[in-house]
């Protein structure tokens, strides 16, 4: 919730966040000649969504909203799980946006159409840093796919601390870079050819079994 800090006091929140947020977003991807993506709180339909919003510099808006909302810090009385899985299609690429607590559940992104690449919008705490790192890793091993993962820095209102400890790691669970404890930007090109190279060699995903249980 880049726009807003992690708010989990309905009263606190507007929907005019929502629609300042959007067009600052759309002004910078138009002038940029880029895409931006982050999870912000958003209202539809009568509910509140931790929504990851995609907007593109023609001014087309992709979005996901988080369905593992975080039940140990109340979110699920404040915000609406979402109910489908998506990807979007950009440049060629097929990406899969998730939200934080998501990461912990694989079966959000087990699937025998794996993404190109896997992007986690996150507030992970310092406490569990290594969990976040040994799970992005994992999710780029077991997909073949890169995976950026992007945590917030500093410290809450409840004394909680953020390290940052974004990453970018590759479809063979290379970490190809990371920002520690810092605020920034950083580029790094990703080779969707070696990528797809990787995959025919070793054909895991070929391999890969949805299972389907009921309770």
């Amino acid at each position: 919730m880049f726009n807003s800090g992690y708010v989990l006091d309905a009263h606190l929140l507007s929907e005019q966040w929502q629609v300042e947020t959007l067009s600052v977003l759309k002004s910078l991807a138009s002038s940029h000649h880029l895409a931006i993506g982050g999870s912000i709180p958003f209202f539809e339909d009568d509910h509140w969504y931790n929504r990851f919003i995609f907007v593109e510099s023609n001014g087309n808006i992709q979005f996901y909203d988080k369905i593992q909302l975080f039940a140990p810090a109340g979110e699920k009385k404040v915000y609406h799980g979402g109910d489908t899985i998506k990807d979007f299609s950009f440049m060629g690429w097929k990406i899969q946006p998730l939200i934080c607590y998501d990461l912990r559940f694989p079966y959000l992104s087990f699937s025998n159409d794996v993404p190109d690449l896997m992007i986690y919008s996150a507030n992970w705490p310092q406490t569990r840093v290594h969990h976040w790192k040994s799970l992005i890793i994992a999710r780029a091993i077991e997909n073949q796919c890169f995976v950026l993962g992007v945590n917030r820095t500093g410290q809450d209102e409840n004394g909680f601390a953020y390290p940052g400890a974004s990453l970018i790691v590759d479809f063979n669970g290379n970490v190809m870079c990371e920002m520690d404890g810092k605020d920034g930007i950083l580029t790094i090109p990703l080779e969707m050819a070696a990528m797809q190279e990787y995959r025919a060699k070793l054909p895991f995903a070929a391999d890969k079994i949805r299972a389907y249980i009921s309770l």
